[in-house]
Order: C-alpha cells, then sequence, then structure tokens
C-alpha cells in the first residue's frame, strides 16, 4: 500500500503544480516549466520517500532488495499516476497547452538569439515532442527511468539492519 500512497502523493503534486503555474498566470504569459517538474524531480523524490517510508515501518532488516523494489514500484506508480494527470490536465483542463509549449519553445529560441536553419530546428523539435503520442510516450518514460535511477541509488543508504 506505501506504493499506492506515494503514487498517489505524485499524481497529486502533479497537478497542483500545473493549475499553480495556471493560477499564477505563467500560461497566460506562454510560459511552463511543469513538464521538466513533472519528468524529472516529482519521481525520484516519491520513489526514495516511499523507500524512507517502507524502511521506517520495517521490524526487522530492511536490505538492498527489499529498499530497491520498494523505490521500483513507486516509480511506476507514480509514473502512472503523472501520466493519468498528463492526460487529465491536457486533454480536459488547458487542451492549449501543447500551442503554449510551441509559443514557449520559440519565444525561448529568439531570446537566445536563434535565427534561421537554427530557429527552424528548435520550433521543429518542440512541435515533434509536444504533439499528442510522442509527449506521452516521454512522459511515460522519462519519470520512470528517472525513478528507476533514483531507486537504484536511494536503495543504497536507506538499507536496515538490525
Amino acid at each position: 500500500m506505501v506504493f499506492l500512497m506515494w503514487g498517489g502523493i505524485a499524481a497529486t503534486a502533479g497537478l497542483l503544480v500545473l493549475l499553480g503555474e495556471s493560477l499564477i498566470g505563467l500560461h497566460a504569459n506562454d510560459v511552463s516549466h511543469a513538464n521538466v517538474f513533472l519528468w524529472l524531480i516529482i519521481t525520484p523524490i516519491v520513489a526514495v520517500g516511499s523507500m524512507v517510508h517502507k524502511r521506517m515501518k520495517a521490524i526487522d532488516s530492511f536490505g538492498y532488495g527489499a529498499a530497491l523494489s520498494t523505490g521500483l514500484i513507486t516509480s511506476a506508480t507514480a509514473t502512472a499516476g503523472l501520466l493519468l494527470i498528463w492526460l487529465l490536465f491536457v486533454g480536459v483542463l488547458y487542451p492549449e497547452y501543447f500551442g503554449l509549449m510551441h509559443r514557449y519553445a520559440t519565444n525561448q529560441a529568439l531570446a537566445q538569439g536563434h535565427t534561421g536553419l537554427q530557429l527552424a530546428q528548435e520550433i521543429h523539435s518542440a512541435k515533434l515532442i509536444f504533439v499528442s503520442p510522442s509527449f506521452y510516450l516521454i512522459s511515460a518514460i522519462i519519470p520512470l527511468l528517472v525513478g528507476t535511477i533514483a531507486s537504484f541509488i536511494g536503495a543504497i543508504g536507506v538499507r536496515k539492519r538490525v
């Protein structure tokens, strides 16, 4: 049950980040950093948090394997929860999110002084990433990968020997 609880925490945090960005007006200014936060930050935090939680509840020894499996399963549930949040947010709450990200990438490239072919390449890559099938695929792979890496590393320090 620790896995589901921490997966729910990840989904709730993701929804709060997306709604918070919208409420403070970042989306009105064609800015969003939520994808980086949801892809790279939330999953490792909840993976390690679940390992620590399970270690604190453990009565006997809590070895590397138990810590690792806890982190990996939590990474998977957190990724599934975040993917559902992305589907809800982009599909229902803010369907113009992909357009916002295309404008954000264009504005950022122009602010960095990119012109010509370099500007065209950055706009093209943003349009490849922020489109329905590839965005959701990336939103499933990156958090799972980052959570897995955090689980392998975090399990080293979370072990408990009795």
